[in-house]
């Protein structure tokens, strides 16, 4: 008895964590929760990417390569403030196009949403952040493309 009330008591103590941490101003959001955040109606957002890779050699000198990557488009609709629908289809190469996460949500209250549709694993910071701006350097991480499930 003694072990599942400290496990409950656990469990109470890391949910009241959570509930603090995600009322700290300036949180880093992805476009998806930004959408979700904006006014009712229709949004629509997008961007695009756009490579460059220019290889280092001690004396030799040769051209990079330029690399139209992916066209990412967001689009939402905010139905009321507890009910909203997301979408990002992205084209590849102009060739292939996918639709990475399209999800209803619906905000039971101020700590809890239910979800449902294709979503992205909350797994390492480029799954679900994985705009450009958030990795270091051209490419996505090495590990983020070829171990861990992400998008």
């Amino acid at each position: 008895m003694k072990r599942v009330l400290y496990v409950f008591g656990l469990l109470v103590i890391s949910f009241g964590l959570k509930a603090q941490t995600d009322t700290i101003p300036n949180q880093q959001q992805n476009t998806a929760q930004t959408l979700m955040n904006s006014k009712p109606g229709l949004q629509i957002g997008g961007y695009g990417e756009v490579h460059y890779n220019q290889p280092l050699k001690s004396n030799t000198h040769t051209l990079g390569t330029l690399d139209a990557h992916r066209m990412v488009l967001f689009f939402g609709y905010n139905f009321s403030s507890k009910t909203q629908f997301v979408t990002e289809v992205e084209i590849e190469y102009a060739r292939e196009v996918w639709v990475e996460q399209m999800f209803i949500q619906y905000r039971l209250n101020r700590y809890a949403n239910f979800r449902a549709g294709v979503l992205l694993v909350p797994m390492g910071i480029i799954n679900e952040y994985h705009e450009p701006t958030a990795f270091n350097g051209v490419e996505r991480p090495i590990i983020d493309n070829k171990i861990a499930p992400t998008t």
